[in-house]
């Protein structure tokens, strides 16, 4: 599945796999409002041609930012109608 959600993100095929540990927290910790998210990469940009684009996700009222027990390493956006898809974080 992971394989699968970063062809359809990216647009291109996974030339190498690496696994990662995650840390599942046991806890989160509201930080504020989620507002919006502003990222640079190629995906989509000729079909990852390597020609970088800004990409700027706003969110709808209710969305949060967390963090976790351990406060680094990992944030989280929550909201009730937040997903990614083909085309990149949805809401």
């Amino acid at each position: 599945m992971a394989v699968r959600k970063y062809e359809q993100f990216w647009g291109r095929r996974v030339r190498k796999v690496t696994r990662r540990r995650f840390h599942v927290p046991e806890t989160l910790i509201y930080l504020g409002r989620a507002y919006e998210i502003t990222y640079v990469c190629d995906k989509w940009n000729g079909g990852g041609d390597g020609t970088k684009a800004l990409y700027r996700h706003r969110f709808a009222p209710g969305a949060r930012l967390y963090m976790d027990e351990t406060g680094r390493k990992q944030l989280y956006i929550m909201g009730s109608r937040i997903y990614v898809n083909d085309r990149g974080i949805v809401n």
